[in-house]
């Protein structure tokens, strides 16, 4: 039976001290558009806190990019061999960048960091 590309309340990171220690306790890997925080999930399932920056731009544009880094988590968090809680933190690069860009980094750093 084929699994739901689902991203409900539970795949997301909201509270700040699991923001601190995923960043803390973490392991990182970075590219010219983004950031990735990652330790093994104490769920069952992958989640994805995403972080960015007031320099990135006004209220609207750094909205359109978390829905836009969610939107891709949901998309490839089946992909991910194991569960993992991810923060990724964007980069002004990504600011502008079209939406295929967001795929493709998130493709990029999971691989890096042996998440596919």
């Amino acid at each position: 039976m084929p699994r739901k590309n689902t991203y409900t309340q539970a795949h997301r990171v909201k509270a700040h001290e699991d923001f601190q220690k995923i960043h803390d306790k973490g392991q990182s890997v970075v590219d010219g558009y983004g950031v990735f925080y990652f330790l093994p999930s104490p769920h069952d399932h992958s989640q994805l806190g995403t972080a960015v920056g007031k320099k990135l731009g006004n209220a609207v544009l750094r909205n359109k990019i978390k829905r836009r880094m969610r939107e891709t988590f949901r998309q490839h968090q089946y992909r991910l061999k194991k569960p993992v809680s991810i923060v990724w933190v964007a980069r002004r690069r990504l600011a502008h960048a079209p939406f295929a860009m967001y795929e493709t980094v998130f493709l990029r750093l999971a691989k890096k960091a042996g998440l596919l």
